[in-house]
């Protein structure tokens, strides 16, 4: 199927509609023309019969308030946000809606050349990807578990993928998109360690407590031998060269990010200790020599931002020089201490400062998708209706959600990111390799990342990923 056989119609739409139709083309790699007479069009919220060829009608619609209803999509149960139009039922259903109520009608239905599709997928996604689930999380709800295991935005654009598919094989046309990973990779996994702390200070006190509080003594007799072990030059979080064994005994490498925390500690904020305590100097003669070490045996280098960094463009822009300084080239991506983000704001500035990737985007005690994808995205920009050139990793599974999750848990999410072909990244701090500390830890990492060599998985490191995607996004631009 050359340019030009697929067009898409619309009049004049909102940012984040453009950003959603934007998003499925450079996510599937396809090329439309826009408003001209095509083999296929997509129609989207008008439903005039004036164009000819093949024609695939999206509603125009807008969101409620929660969720409204489901997609019933083989055994899956998929959240909308919006109520979707009632279609004739005398179509053939491709899909089938739900509603909460237990009203079932179609929802997207084929009709001899032309498929009518009963919500507004590209409105669904703008949103989604500008942040609309966020309140679903503030409000810490046992219900809105299961939501955070869907990645919606996926399954919309495969549902519109889907119908492109149909409508090119019932014209003999051969759709061209292009594949999301290297050598026909089904899904891709990104490894990332965050190093916070590097030394273990206070925490031999707080463990103990927190370990005896809960009955588990064996757990708290490990700090007491951890504290005479540390007596002997075994420091519990310098865990460096454990990781690089592992990763080398699986034929993968990381990326670490480095924290470089200035914040000096007030002793009359007890909150705060916690993430002033036990910091590093990422000067520090032996910090240097393992970054320097890392670097020259192929793992990669980024800036972990301190706690405030999110929101002080020159206290950012000062760690990654720091940094690269220590390196002595560029350093290409970075992830925020604690998940912080200030969004738009934060992705401003780390596009500004040149970052190609940003990696701080999910959830800290919990796994799955935050932003409902399990996709890397450009982040948009509603307050100027800009799409960034940064990308967007999201995390996907974090260690410690891990102490709270069966292997099935964490399996089902495996199962999802190879079934929407997406990328699973990992995000495991480095202090969690003790096994003596953090009991598990490091076996559940190297159980996943032996389970995705398995499946035939593309296993890399951040910068990797976000090269071949810029590349790839590059070749689709200059095909096009």
């Amino acid at each position: 199927m050359s340019q030009g056989d697929i067009s898409i119609h619309h009049g004049n739409l909102e940012p984040l509609r453009i950003y959603g139709i934007n998003h499925f083309m450079q996510k599937y790699g396809i090329q439309f023309s826009f408003n001209t007479e095509s083999k296929i069009n997509i129609v989207y919220g008008d439903t005039s019969q004036g164009i000819n060829g093949f024609n695939i009608y999206i509603s125009k619609n807008e969101l409620g308030e929660g969720i409204c209803g489901y997609l019933r999509i083989e055994d899956e149960k998929v959240p909308l946000f919006e109520k979707p139009m009632r279609l004739d039922e005398s179509g053939d259903n491709l899909v089938v809606f739900v509603d909460n109520k237990g009203d079932e009608y179609p929802c997207v239905v084929l009709n001899n050349n032309s498929i009518a599709v009963g919500f507004d997928i590209f409105n669904e996604v703008g949103h989604i990807l500008t942040g609309y689930l966020e309140h679903f999380w503030k409000m810490k709800e046992n219900k809105h578990e299961k939501l955070a295991k869907i990645p919606m935005v996926d399954y919309y654009e495969k549902i519109l993928f889907d119908c492109l598919l149909f409508a090119s094989r019932r014209l003999n046309l051969s759709l061209k998109y292009k594949p999301f990973w290297p050598d026909g990779k089904k899904f891709a996994v990104c490894l990332t360690h965050d190093v916070d702390r590097v030394h273990k200070s206070y925490q031999y006190i707080t463990h103990f407590v927190r370990n005896i509080g809960r009955g588990d003594f064996r757990s708290a007799m490990n700090q007491i031998t951890s504290v005479a072990r540390k007596l002997h030059g075994d420091e519990p979080y310098w865990n460096f060269d454990r990781i690089m064994e592992i990763e080398r005994n699986l034929g993968v490498k990381s990326t670490f990010f480095l924290l470089n925390e200035q914040k000096k500690v007030c002793i009359f904020s007890p909150n705060g200790w916690k993430l002033y305590r036990g910091r590093y100097d990422i000067k520090d003669k032996r910090i240097v020599e393992v970054i320097k070490k890392l670097d020259a045996e192929g793992w990669e280098i980024g800036v972990h931002g301190s706690y405030n960094s999110y929101r002080d463009f020159d206290m950012m822009k000062g760690e990654k020089e720091t940094l690269e300084e220590i390196l002595g080239k560029r350093v290409h991506g970075i992830s925020q201490h604690y998940c912080n983000l200030e969004i738009p704001l934060t992705w401003e500035y780390h596009e500004k400062l040149g970052f190609s990737y940003d990696a701080s985007l999910g959830f800290v005690t919990d796994i799955g998708f935050r932003w409902g994808t399990c996709h890397p995205f450009h982040p948009f920009n509603p307050e100027n209706g800009r799409i960034l050139s940064l990308w967007e990793l999201p995390i996907i599974i974090m260690d410690n959600a891990c102490a709270y999750k069966s292997w099935q848990d964490i399996m089902e999410i495996i199962n999802t990111v190879e079934r929407y072909n997406g990328l699973l990244l990992l995000r495991w701090h480095q202090a969690v390799f003790n096994e003596r500390e953090f009991p598990g830890r490091s076996e559940i990492y190297k159980r996943i990342i032996k389970e995705c060599i398995k499946r035939g998985a593309w296993i890399t490191n951040a910068y990797n990923i976000a090269n071949w995607l810029t590349e790839r996004e590059r070749h689709i631009n200059t095909h096009a």
